[in-house]
């Protein structure tokens, strides 16, 4: 049997393994008899249900219980579908590949502050110092957080996203209570929409330069149905994307490092070979898939792996079952970067920074590089690994690296320009 990563939580238990093979043999889509949703364990027949918007709709449970969070003890805020479909699109039209492309250098100038910090420590905890704030830093500034109150926004994200059961991710004299942070978070939101109401489009995004507005003033802009949304949707909104929108990002890091440490033959090619960084980001997407289960409604009676399938009922698909299905992936045990065919499914919440979306890819590869050119070792304190499940996602709370240097990095000190992988080569050489 290969090695698994289990300790973040991210893969199944070997039972749970055999589980699902057996059920992708013999009831692929089958009726769980608590919940009276259907279970679907197949790639093909996932593959339809997350692609056949015709038929499948997504039910944003997951979604609402975040967002449920920050509207505790008051009247809630439904995510609409419409209101989904919109924000994705509104997200969309934003993020081409070139503006994306264009985002890596912010997302590199984040993350070399981030590990400016903790330059010159033999033990960095992945989670607390980069993993956590790096995806809700980036998130707060797309929606056009200003810079001042960056610390806040991390403080009540974290205390909302927080269990009871696991240590918080800021420092002890900067930590609120949940009561608190949802009460300041939304009178926070709150303003800052009235702020963009007034302003309009007229603030910018990340590079003022480019005039490109934040997104907070370009949902604002959004219909939905031949209406704008009202400050209630707006920052439910802003709520379901500061609380949620990090997750994947947080916890795909987190596995692709444990992995790695998992793995050391893959750790040592990669170091080697920078560019199969991506390849590797797209496999540990398939064997340590980030959201174990994800939820779709039927919007017509449909036939699905032999199986009725009537309008309105919840189809559940058990993600780490599918991405490990044979009759896809020959040897799905096998953590192999050089599959030929890496066609997995990674999708979320259907959230536009979920842990397929590019913005996603985009700050894991960006993260991993500047780790790898910045350490020529790193292991995990697995026995000092913390995590916590939110709605179906395993989150690190703490995870705690041994590391050591390359080379001497001094504040603000950036790799070379672009981080397209030669850096990696360089500096592998300086560790020798």
């Amino acid at each position: 049997m290969s090695i698994v990563v289990e300790a973040l939580g991210a893969r199944p238990t070997t039972a749970d393994r055999e589980r699902h093979r057996a059920m992708r043999e013999a009831d692929p889509v089958a009726r769980d008899p608590d919940s009276g949703r259907w279970l679907v364990y197949r790639y093909e027949d996932a593959a339809r249900v997350l692609t056949d918007h015709a038929a499948f709709t997504s039910e944003y449970a997951s979604s609402s219980a975040v967002v449920s969070r920050l509207f505790s003890g008051r009247e809630p805020v439904v995510i609409t579908p419409a209101m989904h479909r919109e924000l994705r699109r509104t997200v969309s039209r934003r993020f081409t590949p070139g503006v994306v492309a264009a985002l890596g250098s912010r997302v590199l100038t984040v993350t070399t502050e981030l590990l400016d910090r903790v330059a010159g420590d033999e033990r960095i905890d992945l989670a607390t110092d980069l993993a956590f704030p790096l995806p809700v830093r980036v998130i707060a500034e797309l929606l056009g957080v200003p810079q001042e109150d960056m610390d806040s926004v991390l403080e009540w994200v974290d205390a909302l996203c927080g269990n009871d059961s696991q240590p918080p991710l800021v420092p002890a004299q900067r930590r609120v209570s949940a009561c608190d942070a949802r009460a300041e978070l939304l009178a926070y939101l709150s303003a800052l929409v009235a702020q963009y109401r007034r302003k309009g489009a007229s603030v910018t995004m990340l590079d003022p330069a480019s005039g490109s507005s934040a997104l907070t003033a370009e949902f604002l802009k959004t219909e939905i149905d031949g209406k704008r949304l009202d400050d209630g949707q707006a920052v439910a909104l802003l709520g379901l994307l500061l609380l949620s929108g990090h997750l994947t990002t947080t916890s795909l890091l987190a596995s692709v490092v444990l992995c790695l440490d998992a793995f050391p033959a893959v750790s040592d090619e990669v170091r080697a070979f920078p560019e199969l960084l991506a390849p590797t980001i797209e496999e540990v997407l398939r064997y340590s898939t980030p959201v174990s289960r994800v939820t779709r409604r039927a919007k017509l009676d449909v036939d699905l792996g032999g199986r009725r399938v009537l309008a309105g009922e919840q189809v559940v698909v058990v993600m780490d079952s599918v991405n490990q299905d044979e009759r896809r992936f020959p040897d799905p045990e096998r953590f192999d970067i050089h599959r030929r065919r890496t066609s997995r499914l990674s999708t979320g919440y259907g959230l536009p920074f979920g842990p397929g979306s590019p913005v996603a890819r985009l700050q894991t590869r960006m993260a991993l590089e500047l780790l790898l050119w910045r350490y020529c070792e790193i292991s995990v304190d697995r026995a000092a690994l913390r995590a916590q499940l939110i709605g179906w996602i395993t989150v690190p709370t703490s995870m705690p690296l041994r590391v050591r240097s390359k080379r001497a990095v001094h504040n603000a000190e950036v790799p070379p320009t672009g981080l397209q992988g030669s850096h990696l080569s360089r500096g592998r050489r300086h560790s020798r």
